[in-house]
């Protein structure tokens, strides 16, 4: 009788390998801030050997690129969805930017990778500089064209916002600060923070003047 064939080492589809090293990834980072975390640390946390880390991801920053542009650009692109609805109010469409960075960011473990471009952006300009590109850059795009609509429309309460996109973010960034430093001190109803921030930048929806000016 002859021996048996030696059973063929099962092969792991590349897909798979890249969704387990980012979510190894995710944990470290999350755990050890992206400064601390090593390749290594990646791979141990994986079950794989460092190398294989490497065949997928060049180097750690170009992990951490992976997994933020993973989470943001799907949001980014519900928004501008959004924005090309004329159709839709600004408000409206603000208010669903806020219930979405509520729900997938802010509510879940991904916050922490905000938290750590917040702290540790200013040591790694590549990552900096890719989240400013890919991601706010655009975001101020879709917000430009939905404040220029409002002030057309006579939605906002200063017309001059549309000039400054920014100031939208400035709850969202808010709401990530005080959970990661102040929520164990004090809680942050962050519902009511987007609520009451959309009643500062719009008029009530009965004070904006019809379409075409009419009184």
């Amino acid at each position: 009788m002859s021996d048996p064939k030696p059973k063929k080492r099962e092969k792991r589809d590349p897909q798979q390998r890249r969704t387990e090293i980012l979510a190894a990834a995710f944990a470290c980072f999350s755990e050890r801030g992206f400064a601390a975390t090593r390749m290594e640390d990646v791979a141990a946390r994986a079950g794989i050997a460092k190398g294989t880390v490497y065949l997928h991801f060049p180097d750690k920053e170009r992990l951490f690129i992976e997994l933020v542009s993973g989470i943001a650009s799907p949001l980014l692109g519900e928004i501008g969805a959004l924005a090309q609805n004329e159709q839709i109010s600004a408000r409206f469409a603000v208010s669903m930017f806020y219930g979405l960075f509520k729900r997938e960011v802010l509510e879940t473990e991904r916050r922490h990778l905000l938290r750590l471009i917040l702290a540790e952006g200013p040591l790694f300009p590549s990552v900096s500089e890719f989240y400013h590109r890919e991601i706010i850059s655009k975001g101020l795009g879709v917000l430009r064209i939905l404040l220029k609509r409002a002030a057309e429309h006579g939605e906002l309460r200063n017309p001059k916002l549309a000039e400054m996109p920014q100031i939208v973010m400035a709850p969202a960034l808010m709401s990530v600060i005080w959970t990661t430093l102040f929520e164990a001190h004090e809680h942050l109803d962050t519902q009511k923070l987007f609520e009451t921030f959309l009643d500062t930048l719009f008029v009530p929806a009965q004070d904006v003047p019809p379409k075409g000016g009419a009184q």
